[in-house]
Order: structure tokens, then C-alpha cells, then sequence
């Protein structure tokens, strides 16, 4: 059964934190920058801090979703597209 949710398409390029997966000593914390990130996903909701994206959409109501969360003050540029 199709989903009754119906959503834009947003594409956001966005600043994301980098961080490696091992330990650091503030010495090393010199060469940490922003990464630029382009995801593409269901514009879920949004609010003055951030907007909700989302890469899946179960066909039946789940507890567990797994939305990305940005923060508009990360945000460089957004597309919205009307697909349905």
C-alpha cells in the first residue's frame, strides 16, 4: 500500500562538523573544518532552528525513523521539488 505522506524533495548543501574516529589532542584540533555536504531527501518538517530531512519513508507507520537534522546557520543553499 503506497504511503498517504506526501513530501517535497529537498537538496541541501550544508557545512557538516568532521570528525575522525580516533582520538585527538587539542594540538591536533588546528586542521578540523567544515566539511561541504550535498543531501538530498524528504524535506520532513523544519522549525527556526533547523529542518528535518529524511532519506526513507516506511509504506506503514513505524516508531523508528532516522531523520537528519540541520541547522539553518549550516545551511549554504536549498532546492525544494514538487515530485507527487
Amino acid at each position: 500500500m503506497p504511503s498517504k505522506r506526501r513530501f517535497q524533495i529537498a537538496e541541501v548543501i550544508w557545512e557538516d562538523d568532521f570528525i575522525y574516529t580516533k582520538d585527538l589532542i587539542e594540538k591536533d584540533l588546528s586542521f578540523l573544518c567544515p566539511v561541504v555536504r550535498s543531501t538530498v531527501g524528504y524535506f520532513v518538517s523544519s522549525n527556526d532552528e533547523c529542518l528535518v530531512l529524511s532519506t526513507d519513508l516506511y509504506q506503514e507507520d513505524r516508531d523508528e525513523e532516522y531523520p537528519m537534522i540541520i541547522p539553518w546557520n549550516s545551511i549554504l543553499a536549498m532546492w525544494e521539488f514538487q515530485v507527487h
